[in-house]
């Protein structure tokens, strides 16, 4: 059994798709009990169960690892912090890092097989400047303001101390903006979704030109599992994006390929140019020969599963 925790968010539900498509049993772990999602529910109460919770509780964390044998951790539990969000920075940081530090104790005292952190590529970014090309091995900017990424850096670096004093076996994703699906809130999905039923997708807000490193969220599932499944793994730390940088404008073109004469109206490029920041991928293609969808393949993708519901 694997456990996926925060296994109620879009990642979660396609990290255990892919999982059970695999032959895998896996245990969602989230604050509350959820109704079957769409993506699961011929897996459901089958290759796939959950369990209401908070990770933050070891002993809650210890007991599902022993009453569900649980063979291997996948954290991606978050919660993003700020003003118009219902969780404080306090608690945002709490399920980031103590989350991290069981899953990481449930590891070392039940000896198991790897706990795999859903990291992101967001802590490439910082102030005064940002790497030119985000690779694995890249410095990391000394200052940031990023919300996602500070935790993200912080839980990476507490994995490793773990996994060099105790021998674990611990990997960190660093994985880029999702969308497809499950992602249903992304702008990218809506925009999707709205040119198929022929209604037109008004953005005044998002100027054309800003970029998103972008992933599809089968591919980074995908990607996932192949890294947590692993026998043996080369490195830590993995990038996992399409390896773009594309501009809500090239969204749109990409989504006009599928869906000509679709209505997306997008606000004009803004003043502040955002540099084209390419995310290497590298260590995915060598290590496992995985290659993900870029953005017009990975529109194709998602108007194929909305469609003829097509995974």
């Amino acid at each position: 059994m694997i456990m996926i925790a925060g296994g109620s968010g879009f990642f979660g539900v396609n990290v255990a798709r892919c999982l059970a498509e695999r032959g895998h049993e896996v245990l969602l772990v989230q604050r509350h009990p959820i109704r079957p999602p769409a993506l699961l529910e011929s897996y459901w109460q089958k290759q796939v169960r959950q369990a209401a919770g908070d990770i933050v509780d070891l002993p809650f964390l210890l007991g599902l690892v022993k009453t569900f044998s649980v063979s291997g951790i996948i954290h991606a539990a978050h919660a993003t912090a700020g003003m118009h969000n219902d969780f404080p920075l306090y608690q945002t940081v709490r399920v980031q890092i103590i989350g991290m530090m069981n899953c990481l104790e449930a590891a070392r005292l039940m000896d198991l097989r790897r706990v795999t952190f859903i990291s992101s590529v967001d802590l490439y970014r910082g102030l005064p400047a940002q790497c030119e090309v985000w690779h694995e091995d890249a410095y990391l900017p000394p200052l940031s303001f990023s919300d996602v990424g500070n935790k993200k850096r912080a839980a990476e670096q507490i994995g490793l101390l773990y996994a060099k004093t105790y021998g674990l076996s611990v990997a960190s994703v660093r994985v880029g903006h999702n969308y497809g699906p499950a992602c249903d809130w992304q702008e990218e999905n809506r925009m999707i979704t709205n040119a198929l039923a022929g209604d037109a997708s008004e953005y005044p807000a998002i100027p054309a030109n800003r970029r998103r490193h972008t992933v599809y969220a089968k591919d980074s599932a995908e990607g996932t599992c192949l890294i947590h499944l692993a026998p043996s793994l080369k490195h830590y730390i993995y990038n996992l994006s399409d390896g773009g940088h594309p501009t809500m404008e090239e969204v749109r073109e990409a989504i006009l390929e599928v869906v000509p004469g679709a209505e997306m109206r997008l606000a004009p490029p803004g003043a502040e140019k955002t540099e084209y920041r390419p995310v290497s991928m590298e260590r995915m293609r060598e290590e496992f020969g995985f290659v993900p969808l870029d953005m017009r393949h990975g529109v194709r993708a998602y108007v194929d599963f909305v469609k003829e519901g097509k995974y």
